[in-house]
């Protein structure tokens, strides 16, 4: 090519939409591959911490469940979806527990962390696994744990138990 042609942008810009358009249909053909081959990301497979943050101590996270559970203290969060409050501990048992951080009677008294167990707004007490102190409570509602790759995942479809 000669210095005094003119540049061939006509050229440049169909490879341009040539390649971009070769783009958008292999998005087009691999994004609905990705959703059929990959599993449901639903309430059963919420990640909540890492064990590590879990380790430092208990941890008190609200989280949105896509629809009720029949879980104590409930809170809608508009669109079908409803806001859980969570208490993830090291377990007396050697391993992680989790438990519903709301009073299992009350849907409006709170559960929060103490020094060494889960207390509420009526002044009863829990240890981190969810047993109440007094044996005249009820239980926490508790809550299936893993722990996969270092990150806690919890069950949130419904109480162990039931």
């Amino acid at each position: 090519m000669r210095m005094d042609e003119p540049v061939p942008i006509r050229r440049a810009v169909v490879g341009f939409l040539l390649i971009a358009l070769a783009v958008v249909a292999m998005a087009l053909v691999v994004r609905p591959a990705i959703f059929s081959v990959a599993p449901p990301r639903d309430d059963s497979v919420v990640t909540l911490a890492t064990a590590s943050e879990v380790a430092a101590g208990p941890v008190r996270r609200d989280i949105i469940l896509t629809r009720s559970h029949g879980w104590s203290g409930e809170r809608d969060a508009g669109d079908g979806r409803v806001q859980v409050a969570v208490v993830v501990a090291s377990s007396t048992a050697g391993g992680i527990s989790a438990v519903n951080a709301s009073t299992p009677d009350r849907d409006d008294c709170r559960v929060d962390i103490g020094v060494d167990r889960l207390t509420d707004c009526d002044g009863r007490a829990w240890t981190y696994d969810g047993i109440p102190i007094d044996s005249a409570d009820p239980p926490l509602e508790r809550i299936a744990v893993e722990v996969t790759d270092g990150s806690i995942v919890l069950d949130m479809t419904g109480p162990l138990g039931e």
